[in-house]
């Protein structure tokens, strides 16, 4: 027979509904949270692709600026050719609905190590035109 305290906890767990993951936030911040959902970017991304949710990196996440008045981090929808391409990049890292970042009152989707190989990408190509440059 179980124990009262097992079938009270057991009870409020299913009333939440709720996931507990482990997530790291701004490549070095680890914490376990609580979400209503998470699985792959692609099945987060087909499941709330029109339900007015933001995807962004976990490693740059969404940040306002209050001095500037603007916002800063590594979104990953937007036009259609920026959302495939970053589909098909990260579509298996680990996403998900996250409690704590709002971008504009809207809630936001965080995927894990999306934005660290797109820097490096960039700075690669930088240095390759200025080689291609050189040697002209």
């Amino acid at each position: 027979m179980e124990s009262r305290k097992t079938r009270k906890r057991r009870l409020k767990r299913a009333q939440n509904s709720k996931f507990k993951i482990r997530v790291r936030y701004k490549y070095h911040y680890y914490r376990w949270i609580n979400t209503p959902d998470y699985g792959s970017f692609k099945e987060i991304y087909e499941k709330y692709k029109d339900k007015g949710y933001t995807y962004w990196c976990a490693d740059l996440p969404p940040e306002y600026s209050s001095q500037d008045g603007t916002w800063t981090g590594y979104r990953l929808d937007g036009d259609k050719t920026h959302t495939a391409s970053t589909l098909k990049r990260y579509g298996r890292h680990k996403a998900w609905v996250d409690p704590v970042y709002k971008f504009e009152g809207k809630p936001v989707i965080l995927v894990y190590n999306a934005g660290t190989s797109s820097a490096w990408n960039g700075c690669e190509t930088k240095l390759e035109l200025r080689l291609l440059d050189s040697l002209l």
